[in-house]
C-alpha cells in the first residue's frame, strides 16, 4: 500500500490541473472589517494568545468588544483588567507613568478560561454616536491579564503578567503597554475555533473490531449519510459520488461545528481498508488525510481512483474526521 499525494487547490482550477485535487471551504466567521487584533504577550516575550477589538451597534449604541483569547492550550486566564480612554492620560497611572491595572475600570477575577470578553457602551461612556466624528474616533486601550500555565496533569507550573501588545507606557518603568483603536460604525462578529475536536465517522457499517468506527458501502449514484461525532451526535452530512476518475466526498457540518482534520480510505473490499488484528481501522495508514487550523464548516474532496477502483461495482469507504466547535462573539 502506498500513500497517494493530494494537491490542495480550489475547485475553479480543477479543469486545468492534472494533479489529484481537494477543494476546501475556509472561514473565520463573519469577521467585521473594523476588527483590530494584537498579540497577548506574557512575561514580556511569550505570545500566548491575542486581543481582538471591534465594535457593533446595539439599539443605536456603539458597543466596543474587547476579547482576550488564549491560543496556547497550556495557558489560562486567571485575571483580566481593561482600560479604555479618549486620552492616554485618562488611563490609571502612577506619577512616573506606570499603569495601575488594579485601578482599571473593567476587571475580572477568579477566572479559569481561555477566552474572556469585555463590552463597553461607548455611547453611554463617551457620548459617541454614529456617524463618529474623526476627532472623537481614537481610543486608547490597555489590556492587562494574569495568565497561568499548566502541565500535563493540570497543575499550575507558572504564572505571568500579560499585556496586549502595543506601545510601552514608559521605557524605564514596568513593561505595560497600550494600543489605539479607531471607532467605526461597521458591524459584525468574531468567531474563534475551540480546542475540542472529537472523533467522528461517516455513518455506516461498524468495523469488526470493538471500536465504534464505521465504513460506508458505495454502489453508485449519490450516497448521503450522517457524520456522527463522539459516537452519539449527528453533526452534519456526508455526500459520496463518483465523477470521472474521482471519488467525490463532500462533508457539510451543522452550524457551530468545524472540521479539524480528516482521514479517508477507499478500497474495493473491506480487507483493503487498513485494520489491526482486532479489526479496528488504522487511520494513520489511510490514503488521504488533511488538517485545518481555521474554521472549516465544509470540505469537498476529489480523491483519485485507480483502475481497479474505477471498474469496481462496489467501493468500501472509511471517512474519519475530527470535528470541533467554534464560538462567535458579536
Amino acid at each position: 500500500m502506498y500513500l497517494k499525494t493530494i494537491s490542495i487547490i480550489f475547485l475553479m482550477f480543477m479543469s486545468i490541473l492534472l494533479t489529484p485535487a481537494v477543494t476546501t471551504s475556509l472561514s473565520m466567521g463573519s469577521e467585521p472589517n473594523n476588527v483590530y487584533t494584537t498579540p497577548l504577550i506574557a512575561g514580556q516575550y511569550m505570545v500566548v494568545g491575542e486581543v481582538a477589538v471591534w465594535t457593533s451597534i446595539v439599539d443605536d449604541s456603539i458597543i466596543l468588544h474587547v476579547l482576550y483569547n488564549i491560543t496556547d492550550p497550556a495557558w489560562y486566564l486567571t485575571e483580566a483588567h481593561l482600560a479604555v480612554a479618549k486620552s492616554l492620560y485618562d488611563i490609571p497611572m502612577t506619577r512616573t507613568g506606570n499603569p495601575i491595572p488594579g485601578r482599571f475600570p473593567y476587571k475580572a477575577y477568579d477566572l479559569w478560561v481561555q477566552s474572556y470578553e469585555f463590552t463597553v457602551n461607548l455611547t453611554e461612556v463617551f457620548g459617541l454616536q454614529c456617524p463618529v466624528d474623526e476627532s472623537e474616533a481614537t481610543l486608547y486601550i490597555a489590556a492587562h491579564a494574569v495568565v497561568a500555565k499548566v502541565n500535563e496533569y493540570g497543575e499550575i507550573i507558572r504564572a505571568e503578567t500579560a499585556w496586549g501588545k502595543g506601545t510601552r507606557f514608559t521605557n524605564r518603568g514596568n513593561w505595560g503597554m497600550y494600543f489605539t483603536y479607531t471607532v467605526t460604525c461597521e458591524t459584525g462578529e468574531m468567531c474563534y475555533l475551540n480546542d475540542d475536536a472529537e472523533t467522528s465517522w461517516a455513518n455506516g457499517t461498524p468495523f469488526p473490531g470493538a471500536s465504534w468506527a464505521m465504513y460506508v458501502v458505495y454502489t453508485g449514484g449519490e450516497l448521503t449519510t450522517d457524520l456522527i461525532r463522539a459516537k452519539n451526535y449527528d453533526v452534519g452530512d456526508v455526500y459520496i459520488m463518483v465523477d470521472g476518475g474521482y471519488l467525490v466526498v463532500k462533508i457539510v457540518l451543522d452550524e457551530g461545528y468545524s472540521i479539524s482534520y480528516y482521514h479517508i480510505h477507499v478500497a474495493t473490499s473491506l480487507s483493503g481498508i487498513p485494520q489491526n488484528r482486532a479489526g479496528n481501522p488504522q487511520i494513520g495508514l489511510f490514503e488521504y488525510y488533511g488538517n485545518y487550523s481555521e474554521i472549516t464548516p465544509s470540505i469537498e474532496l476529489y480523491l483519485p481512483l485507480d483502475a481497479a477502483e474505477q471498474s469496481a461495482g462496489t467501493l468500501y469507504v472509511a471517512i474519519h474526521a475530527g470535528v470541533a466547535t467554534y464560538t462567535c462573539y458579536g
